[in-house]
């Protein structure tokens, strides 16, 4: 797929010579092939490895699922904005039925660990206190307890309960604190 013209007809064309570059015609792109490129921080690139299972959400088409696979980790890092991180490359290996055009906007979730089954409760309702975690429980109607729960897995919005709670349990939320 040509991706570019550089020329129009009746420009001067150069060949390329040890001497010049020549000139550049045209931008073309093998389209069946798509790799993401993108940056991952320093902080998580020692989790990565070449071939982990990769989500991507692309602006353009939010509504499609698009998965890959890691396929490389810079041995290098840069500076960018005071951040070191490292460039990655992921294969697209489903695209779905939606057509994918170069230079779309795109951020990849890359799958670090995955656990099916469990039981878990949004971390929002978990307080942490002295290396402890508890949630606060009503155990009959205007009766509440404070519960401490081990937790395992976390993605950030959602997080594992290992011990400590039973499914059905009804945790309860209060309104978030009035800064004054």
């Amino acid at each position: 797929t040509v991706l570019e013209r550089r020329v129009n007809e009746g420009d001067p064309v150069v060949p390329l010579t040890s001497y010049q570059e020549g000139t550049e015609l045209l931008i073309m792109a093998e389209m069946s092939d798509l790799i993401f490129k993108g940056t991952v921080d320093e902080i998580d690139v020692g989790k990565l490895s070449e071939g982990m299972a990769a989500e991507l959400q692309i602006g353009a088409i939010p509504d499609q699922k698009i998965t890959g696979r890691l396929s490389k980790i810079s041995p290098k890092a840069k500076q960018k904005e005071n951040a070191t991180l490292f460039d990655v490359e992921i294969e697209i290996t489903n695209r779905g039925d939606k057509i994918i055009r170069a230079g779309y906007s795109t951020n990849a979730s890359l799958v670090i660990r995955k656990v099916e089954n469990v039981l878990f409760i949004p971390e929002r309702l978990v307080e942490f206190k002295d290396d402890k975690t508890s949630v606060e429980i009503e155990t009959a109607p205007g009766v509440y307890e404070k519960k401490q729960v081990k937790l395992g897995l976390s993605d950030g919005l959602n997080v594992e309960v290992l011990e400590g709670l039973a499914e059905g349990a009804e945790i309860v939320e209060r309104p978030p604190k009035e800064i004054k």
